[in-house]
C-alpha cells in the first residue's frame, strides 16, 4: 500500500496526498529517503567511474619536491642552489582553496617559488643527480611520462649534447635518453623549455644498460656537455612523473561512499525539514493551524520527485564518455549546484595550451549530460512546488490557489538557497 501511495504521487497526486494526510506513516517517508540516497549515490558513482584524473609523482600537492637542491648531488665543481628570483611560475585554480575562479586567492603555484639551479665555472660539462627519494613505477600500469622545464642560462650557446638517465635500483641498471635535439637551438636559450618524455616499456628513444626494470625507477641524472669550457648555469623549474590516470573510485572508494552518504542524507533531510517548516510557519501566520505530522509526511512523499530526478541523472551519467583531466585541470574540478563535476571556465586561461585543449574536449563531450542535469534541476523543483501546492490544498482547502502557490514557491525557493549555502548542492 505504501508503494502504491508513492507511485500515485506521480500520476494521481491529489488522491495520494488526501490518503497520506488522513493516515500519515513515517515508513513511507523513510523508504523515499533511502531511495533518494541510493539513486544519488549511484548517480555520483556512475559519474566518477567515467572521470579520470592524472596522478603525479611527487603527488600534485608536493610537486616542488624533486627540484629541492638539498636532495641533489653533483661534483665538487658544481654548485646546487634554489633560485628564488627565477623560477617556473605556473599558478592554477584549486577548488579546495574555497574561493571563486575569479579570485586570485584561489590560485596556487604548483612548482613553488624557486627553481633548482646548477652552476659551474670554467668547464664544458655539468652533471647532477637526484636519488634515494622515490621509487616510481613506470611499467605498463604506472606512469607514462616524465615532464620537466629547463632554462639554459649560460653560456649563450646550446649544449653540444644533453642526456637524461633513469636508474633502476642501482647505478648499474639504467635507461638513457638523448635530450640534445630538444635543446639544440637558440630558441631554447634563456626560456623555460617544457619537455615531456615518454617512459615505460613501449616508449621510444631509450637505451638501456645492465638489467633495469621500469617498475622501479629510483634515481634521475642530467648531463650537459658544451663545445668549450665556460661558466655554465642551468635551471630546472619542474620535474615530475605523470601520465597515470585513475578514477576517484580507484583510489578513494570508501571515502567517496562516506562523503556521498553524508551529503545526500543531509540534502534530503534539510529539504524535508525546511519545506515543512516554511509551510508550517506560513500557515500559522495566516491563523490556520495545521498538525505537524501530516504535513511532515506529505512533504517527504512530495520529495519523491527528487528520486525521479536522480534516476534520470543516473541514466545520463551512465551514458557519459570517459573524461581525462590532466593533473593541473583536476585540481580545479568541483561539484556544481546539480551534483555534476565541472571545471570553472573562468580559470581555463591560466592553464597550458595542452590543458586548455583537454578542457575543450571534456566540455564538448559532457555538454549533453550537463544540459540534462540542469534541465532536471529546474523541472524537479517546479514539480516539487506544484506538489507542495497540492499538499497545502489538501491540508487547507479554504486557502485560495494564489496563496497555496505562493507558500509552496517560497518554501521551495528558501530550501534551494539554504541547501546551496549549507550543503553545496540542491
Amino acid at each position: 500500500m505504501i508503494l502504491d501511495d508513492i507511485a500515485k504521487v506521480v500520476y494521481a497526486p491529489r488522491k495520494a496526498f488526501k490518503k497520506i494526510i488522513e493516515k500519515p506513516q513515517y515508513l513511507g517517508a523513510i523508504i523515499i529517503l533511502l531511495l533518494f540516497i541510493g539513486v544519488q549515490v549511484g548517480y555520483e558513482y556512475a559519474q566518477f567511474s567515467k572521470t579520470y584524473t592524472e596522478q603525479t609523482s611527487p603527488t600534485v600537492d608536493m610537486l616542488p619536491e624533486y627540484i629541492n637542491a638539498t636532495l641533489w648531488r653533483a661534483g665538487s665543481n658544481i654548485a646546487l642552489n634554489n633560485n628564488f628570483n627565477d623560477y617556473f611560475n605556473y599558478s592554477v585554480y584549486v577548488a579546495a582553496l574555497g574561493t571563486t575562479a575569479t579570485n586570485a586567492q584561489g590560485y596556487y603555484s604548483l612548482f613553488g617559488n624557486s627553481s633548482l639551479e646548477l652552476d659551474a665555472v670554467n668547464t664544458n660539462n655539468i652533471t647532477a643527480a637526484l636519488g634515494d627519494v622515490f621509487n616510481v613505477n613506470c611499467a605498463n600500469n604506472g606512469y607514462r611520462n616524465l615532464s620537466m622545464t629547463i632554462k639554459l642560462g649560460q653560456p649563450q650557446v646550446a649544449p653540444q649534447s644533453a642526456a637524461l638517465t633513469l636508474y633502476s635500483l642501482n647505478d648499474s641498471n639504467y635507461y638513457k635518453y638523448d635530450l640534445t635535439s630538444s635543446l639544440s637551438t637558440a630558441a631554447t636559450l634563456n626560456l623555460w623549455n617544457n619537455l615531456t618524455i615518454p617512459v615505460g616499456p613501449s616508449a621510444q628513444g631509450w637505451n638501456s644498460g645492465g638489467a633495469p626494470t621500469w617498475e622501479n625507477i629510483t634515481a634521475i641524472k642530467l648531463d650537459f656537455n658544451y663545445p668549450s669550457a665556460s661558466n655554465i648555469t642551468i635551471r630546472v623549474g619542474a620535474l615530475f612523473f605523470r601520465g597515470l590516470y585513475l578514477t576517484p573510485i580507484d583510489y578513494n572508494n570508501t571515502g567517496l561512499l562516506l562523503q556521498f552518504l553524508q551529503v545526500f542524507s543531509l540534502q534530503f533531510i534539510f529539504s524535508w525539514f525546511l519545506i515543512t517548516i516554511v509551510i508550517y510557519l506560513f500557515l500559522r501566520g495566516l491563523k490556520t493551524p495545521v498538525a505537524w505530522k501530516p504535513l511532515f509526511v506529505a512533504v517527504a512523499f512530495a520529495l519523491f520527485v527528487m528520486v525521479i530526478r536522480g534516476l534520470i541523472n543516473l541514466i545520463a551519467a551512465l551514458a557519459l564518455p570517459a573524461s581525462y583531466y590532466p593533473y593541473d585541470l583536476s585540481l580545479g574540478v568541483r561539484f556544481d549546484a546539480y551534483g555534476a563535476v565541472f571545471y570553472p571556465p573562468e580559470a581555463v586561461s591560466a592553464l597550458t595550451a595542452m590543458s586548455q585543449s583537454a578542457f575543450n574536449l571534456i566540455d564538448s563531450a559532457t555538454a549533453t549530460f550537463r544540459y540534462v542535469v540542469e534541465a532536471m534541476f529546474i523541472v524537479s523543483y517546479i514539480w516539487l512546488g506544484a506538489l507542495g501546492t497540492v499538499v497545502i490544498g489538501e491540508l487547507k482547502p479554504e486557502l485560495s490557489m494564489i496563496k497555496r502557490i505562493v507558500i509552496a514557491a517560497v518554501s521551495v525557493g528558501v530550501t534551494i538557497l539554504l541547501l546551496l549555502l549549507l550543503v553545496g548542492i540542491a
